[in-house]
């Protein structure tokens, strides 16, 4: 697990993945692959994408390090590529009230990959 402080309260929350030796299952990666996430906290709290299930322990208590006993008020997704959104469900167990946030499309994925959102808002695209 990579933390890195960007800026002010902007954190980069990435994972080096060193055993996965095909992107997709088809492309050679020889040199592994990175699962980037970032969390911005002010008033409110948002993590920008999640990473790859394998790291959902270690990704949870990074983002705890950081915000203590806060909660987490937005989380953005990308799009929507397991290597991604992998923790979305394990951010949302853990953070009941999270809103994410994403395109017109992305919802129909969340309910497809992982469960019914709950709380959602997207954009005009």
């Amino acid at each position: 697990m990579l933390q890195v402080n960007l800026a002010e309260d902007i954190y980069y929350l990435g994972f080096n993945d060193r055993r996965t030796h095909l992107f997709e299952n088809i492309w050679p990666i020889p040199h592994g692959v990175s699962y980037n996430s970032y969390l911005i906290v002010d008033e409110k709290i948002a993590l920008v994408d999640t990473v790859e299930r394998a790291f959902i322990d270690d990704y949870l208590d990074a983002i705890e390090e950081i915000i203590g006993d806060r909660e987490v008020d937005y989380l953005v997704i990308n799009h929507m590529e397991p290597d991604h959104s992998g923790a979305l469900k394990a951010i949302v167990h853990r953070y009941p009230n999270i809103t994410l946030v994403g395109n017109k499309k992305t919802f129909g994925f969340v309910k497809s990959y992982y469960m019914k959102p709950e709380n959602n808002t997207h954009g005009t695209r």
